[in-house]
Order: structure tokens, then C-alpha cells, then sequence
């Protein structure tokens, strides 16, 4: 059997044939669905001998205000699956330019039968294959795009539970099975005075900091919630939830007026462990710069209470 992967070789090589013959992107894209069983959308794709990020960047490159990601390309090519998004005609139209095809190219071969028979993608859509593949800021569009499939009401509260089972995933040593977390202190105990460290790296310092603070946390209604001192670089607020030794939650910082970052105001999420004393907690931070770029770093919280 001709694996996966010889198999989009095979639909390259001869894509580059006839496209050397002067075959047009119609005539390519018609012998491939005839001689692979792709879908008239995956087969143009595989025509130009482009990827799905591929096909976004030509859509972007032409319409930078209207940006679209490969996951859009993958929802556009596999309907009408139930996991596809059925493309509109303005979005066909737009493919079609970028595709340099007509719009009938795009729908050929669809209802012939009565139904689609929509292929398996080429295009490689597994988590392990985007965490190797997409840089963070699109792997969370990505991520983004495929939130929006969770009931709205709990859509936050799972996503906070995928990211958990993540941050245990990230520690757990290679063939060992994942531990179980346990109880950890009450959030009340939780509560006093911690020196808060946080780690970044300045874009245009071309340097990591350290972020350094003095926080009082405080336990409200389940929650623990805290504002640091203000510093001459700012100051940190925290609003959190414990979970067994887990505690996540929400993050701003408010720079300071006369500082580098001149007032700025930053938001994201945090995810930290619980000794099992209680006496430190320690994690990562992730949200948006100034560019909207997502970044990360680390963040220990230390009592002092």
C-alpha cells in the first residue's frame, strides 16, 4: 500500500509534469481529482504544488486586510464534510484569483453522485503536526478557530482545562504515566504577602527581563486576587483559582508612565504548581505584545508571609 506521503510525492510529481507540458492549472487540477479522488479545492491546491499555510499566504499576500490562516484553507477544501465551512461565493471568487482559475474549477465534480465524496486532506492537520509546524501565533488562531466549535457557556472553563492538561503533559517524563494531582492547600491558606518573578524578552532591547514584585494575594469567593506595589516599572494584578496544586488564571500589567513602556497596559493568562506547602508557586505566563505577537515566559511566585 503507497503511504500518505508517497502518495502527495506522487500528486507533485505530476502536477510539475504537466505544468512543464503547459498544461493549465484546470487541465492539472482535473487529472489529479480523476486520478486521486481530491476534491476540486484540494486538487487546485496540490496543482500549484502549495501546502494549506502555502494557499493562506498567496490569500494574504493579496488581501492583507482579510488575513486567512491554513486552517481556513482546510475548512474551505473539506466541505461539505461536517467539519468543513462551506465557502461563499465572494471567498470562491477570491480563491479563484489566487488560484488563477475559474470558480467552476473550484465546485467541479461536487453533486455529481448525489453527494461528495470528500477525500482524506493532504494536508497533515493532527496537534502533533501543528505544534512542530506553526509558529505560536498562528498555531493559536488555530486554536482559536477550533474553540469556537465548544458550547459558548463552558468554552472557557474547557480551554483552561485543555491548557491544565497540557502544563502536566509538558512535566511528565517520557514513557512514565502522568501523575495525579493531588489536594493542595485551601485557597485561604494561599492568602499573605509573595514576591512575584516573572521573566520576558524586549523586542526592541533585544534582552530578557525580570519582573520584580511585591504582591498581597487575598482569598475572594473561592478566588485569590492581588495587586502588587507599584514599582518604577509598574505594577501586576492577579486574579486566580486553585485546583489541587493547580492555580490559573488572569494576569494585567500596568506599566509605568515614565518607564520604557510609557503607561502600556498588558493582559494574558498564567498557570502555575503549588508546593505542596504552600510555600511557592511556580509557571508560565503567556498573552500578546504590542504587535500582537503571543509570547511566554516563566513565572515563580515566592511567600514572604
Amino acid at each position: 500500500m503507497t503511504s500518505r506521503g508517497a502518495r502527495r510525492q506522487e500528486q507533485r510529481e505530476l502536477a510539475r509534469t504537466l505544468r512543464a507540458q503547459g498544461r493549465s492549472w484546470s487541465e492539472i487540477a482535473t487529472a489529479l481529482r480523476d486520478r486521486y479522488g481530491l476534491t476540486a479545492r484540494v486538487a487546485m491546491r496540490v496543482a500549484h504544488d502549495w501546502s494549506q499555510a502555502d494557499a493562506a499566504s498567496a490569500w494574504n499576500a493579496r488581501w492583507p486586510d482579510d488575513p486567512k490562516s491554513f486552517k481556513n484553507i482546510s475548512y474551505w477544501e473539506t466541505w461539505p464534510s461536517p467539519t468543513g465551512h462551506a465557502p461563499s461565493l465572494a471567498v470562491l471568487d477570491r480563491l479563484a484569483q489566487v488560484y488563477e482559475c475559474s470558480v467552476a474549477d473550484l465546485v467541479a465534480g461536487w453533486g455529481e453522485h448525489g453527494s461528495a465524496s470528500v477525500a482524506a486532506p493532504t494536508e497533515p492537520e493532527t496537534p502533533a503536526w501543528q505544534v512542530e509546524h506553526l509558529g505560536l501565533p498562528e498555531l493559536t488562531r488555530s486554536l482559536a478557530d477550533w474553540s469556537e466549535r465548544l458550547p459558548a457557556p463552558q468554552r472557557r472553563a474547557m480551554m483552561l482545562k485543555l491548557s491544565t492538561a497540557a502544563a502536566i503533559a509538558a512535566g511528565r517524563p517520557a514513557g512514565r504515566p502522568a501523575a495525579v494531582v493531588g489536594n493542595g492547600p485551601d485557597p485561604a491558606e494561599l492568602a499573605g504577602d509573595w514576591i512575584s518573578r516573572y521573566t520576558y524578552f524586549s523586542t526592541g532591547r533585544n534582552a530578557e527581563f525580570e519582573g520584580l514584585h511585591d504582591i498581597r494575594l487575598r482569598a475572594e469567593g473561592g478566588r485569590l486576587i492581588g495587586r502588587s506595589e507599584a514599582t518604577p516599572t509598574g505594577s501586576i494584578e492577579l486574579d486566580l483559582r486553585a485546583d489541587g496544586l493547580l492555580v490559573t488564571g488572569s494576569w494585567t500589567e500596568r506599566t509605568a508612565p515614565s518607564g520604557y513602556y510609557r503607561g502600556a497596559v498588558y493582559h494574558g493568562i498564567v498557570q502555575l504548581v503549588v508546593d505542596p506547602v504552600g510555600r511557592s508557586m511556580v509557571g508560565r505566563w503567556l498573552g500578546p505584545d504590542k504587535h500582537f505577537a503571543i509570547n511566554s515566559g516563566r513565572w515563580l511566585l515566592t511567600r514572604t508571609g
